[in-house]
């Protein structure tokens, strides 16, 4: 493998599923929505690629790639300090062996200077998190939609402090991968700890949750930020719970805790 180019975010992940079972988790916005953020995808070359990280769909991008099931690719611009670029995104799926799949993706466009090492060491940490969130729901939620609990505080600080200070509040501190864990000072959150990522710019934890309904939780930090993101699913049989009646209960419940430890 040649050595990675320093002005691109290059990533890969191995997940189960078929090419079109991987295809719909990252070129759909039902399937992207599912696991990551609210997106929407215009699903030909020319169409419109939004996503809606808690402030509302922002200006959004376009769709420069659309063939399934093995290549998807979008431009939109993207700020850093004063200056902005047009940031190409490429997703890569090719079969691995039967049943699984490896999905790569490579952004590149990335301006020069401080500001933009800075906003390229971050994609690297936080899409590399995402790229594992991805892995989770194809594991075990392919093909599902979800009911979504997004909610964030500025606790302050620098990225360090506010990563301690969320492993303080939630019993996460001695806490590794493949954990089975409870949290405690917390709305109900119950799970297996599927990744603990510290990083320079941002550190998250990802949980495969059974409760407060089956899903996964991603607990980040970023910015002097405490992000809190839940992808809840109707849980089994008629009588499990409803993801869209726990994430209206949830929801509240997470913004009254953020402020709590701000």
């Amino acid at each position: 493998m040649t050595e990675q180019d320093p002005r691109t975010v290059d990533l890969e992940v191995a997940v189960p599923g078929t090419p079109e079972q991987v295809w719909d988790a990252i070129a759909t916005g039902p399937g992207i929505s599912a696991w990551l953020h609210p997106t929407r995808v215009g699903e030909h070359v020319g169409g419109e690629f939004a996503f809606d990280m808690g402030g509302g769909f922002g200006e959004g991008g376009e769709v420069t790639a659309y063939d399934a099931p093995s290549r998807f690719a979008t431009e939109a611009t993207w700020p850093a300090g004063e200056e902005t670029t047009t940031l190409a995104t490429e997703w890569l799926v090719s079969t691995r062996d039967e049943g699984t799949c490896v999905v790569r993706m490579v952004m590149s466009g990335f301006g020069h200077g401080d500001d933009w090492d800075d906003e390229i060491d971050a994609l690297r940490e936080g899409m590399g998190t995402a790229l594992e969130t991805l892995r989770v729901y194809l594991t075990h939620f392919a093909g599902l939609r979800s009911a979504t609990v997004a909610e964030s505080a500025p606790v302050g600080g620098p990225q360090r402090d506010a990563w301690q200070k969320l492993l303080a509040a939630t019993g996460l501190a001695d806490a590794q991968a493949g954990d089975r864990v409870t949290l405690v000072g917390t709305p109900e959150l119950a799970g297996t700890v599927s990744v603990l990522s510290p990083g320079r710019h941002l550190s998250g934890v990802v949980l495969h949750l059974d409760a407060p309904a089956p899903g996964i939780a991603d607990l980040a930090t970023a910015g002097g930020h405490v992000t809190v993101h839940l992808s809840l699913f109707d849980g089994p049989g008629p009588d499990g719970p409803v993801a869209a009646t726990v994430a209206d209960r949830e929801a509240p419940r997470w913004r009254a805790w953020l402020e709590e430890i701000r």
